[in-house]
């Protein structure tokens, strides 16, 4: 444990900030259940984007959830500064004794300076190779020599404080809201379900060049409903991903016990649909780490995404790789507003016998 003298740093009170997507936001929560197994009594922040929120929005090991909205910046100068000003003043209030900023932004940094942490912790970027970035951080965690997965990237963080958990011993966290679970039956049940399982199937991403073709996923959904099982097909309300369930269920042979909640649930209540589910099926999104978060057995596939660091952590989830199949280019070379869909290649029948190999290994 690091010490300040003769006494051991414990800290009170920590504010971890991680201004990413939603995936992201999710995979934090090892860390945070790390913290709290080293120190029960200590209280956990998060400054995270206002989006991001269903992350982290019902976790019982988060107090405060401070949020950051990209929309001030659009209302104009003088009410984004008002806005800023407030957020500082009520962090500043907070007085936090350790500060654990988890990615490059030098919002970050600023944030490490002006509140007054006794402890500030981040990483040392190649990037941020500069007297500010040094300075403005007590200490700095070496990046890894070897790619590792972005949650235990962050659980490193803990090494400044002489901690070095174990990966398998901190999976992720998701709590699934009463409400929202609600909301979901209700509408899965206007669809025509009558509760039986079923398995969920969310076939869109961010960005197109991770998801699969269309009709293969329908080609998978009809050898499922030929051997008996149920389908939820979820997407967000999102144009490009309505358009891609309207092409996969225009493809089905069979459509009956299929039932789609495309764009009609909020996170939250996807988070309730993914939970009740028998097996989760989808690519590398968002909800591929719900179901990672809620232990729901699944098959995801991925395309050319950085799978050491990316793919489901802890999870008894079938990860397939485009690149059994094919040449794929560099992660850092894709063109994130392509069409291409990498995963083409990946084989229905592949995809299928992953399926059924999770099923049987569920019941």
């Amino acid at each position: 444990m690091s010490v300040e003298g003769s006494r051991p740093f414990i800290p009170q009170r920590v504010l971890l900030i991680k201004l990413r997507h939603h995936g992201d936001v999710l995979l934090t929560t090892p860390l945070i259940r790390a913290l709290h197994h080293a120190y029960p009594d200590v209280e956990v922040d998060a400054l995270i984007y206002r989006e991001t929120e269903d992350m982290l929005r019902h976790n019982p090991q988060v107090v405060q959830r401070w949020l950051i909205d990209r929309n001030w910046k659009k209302e104009g100068v003088r009410i984004q500064v008002g806005c800023e000003w407030r957020l500082w003043r009520a962090l500043k209030a907070r007085r936090y004794d350790l500060l654990i900023h988890l990615t490059e932004s030098w919002r970050g940094a600023a944030l490490a300076r002006s509140l007054g942490t006794k402890r500030s912790v981040a990483f040392d970027y190649p990037r941020r190779d500069n007297s500010f970035w040094r300075c403005s951080f007590t200490d700095l965690v070496p990046l890894p020599g070897e790619p590792c997965h972005n949650a235990a990237l962050q659980l490193s963080t803990l090494m400044a404080l002489g901690l070095t958990p174990k990966g398998e011993d901190f999976p992720l966290s998701l709590s699934v809201d009463e409400t929202a679970r609600t909301v979901f039956l209700d509408t899965l049940r206007r669809t025509g379900w009558q509760g039986e399982p079923y398995l969920l199937i969310h076939p869109g991403a961010r960005w197109f060049f991770k998801c699969w073709e269309d009709a293969s996923f329908s080609a998978l959904i009809d050898a499922l409903i030929a051997r008996g099982h149920t389908i939820v097909l979820t997407g967000a309300p999102d144009a490009r991903e309505m358009a891609m369930a309207a092409n996969i269920l225009a493809y089905l042979k069979n459509k009956v016990r299929v039932y789609s909640l495309v764009g009609q649930l909020s996170l939250a209540e996807l988070a309730a649909a993914i939970g009740g589910a028998q097996l989760f099926i989808g690519v590398d999104s968002v909800p591929m780490h719900m179901a990672a978060a809620l232990q729901i057995p699944g098959v995801t596939l991925f395309g050319p995404s950085k799978v050491h660091e990316w793919s489901p952590w802890q999870a008894p989830i079938t990860v397939l790789k485009a690149s059994d199949w094919t040449t794929l280019p560099h992660p850092d070379s894709i063109d994130t507003a392509t069409t291409t869909r990498y995963l083409a290649a990946i084989p229905v029948e592949a995809v299928l016998e992953a399926v059924l190999a999770r099923i049987s290994r569920a019941r």
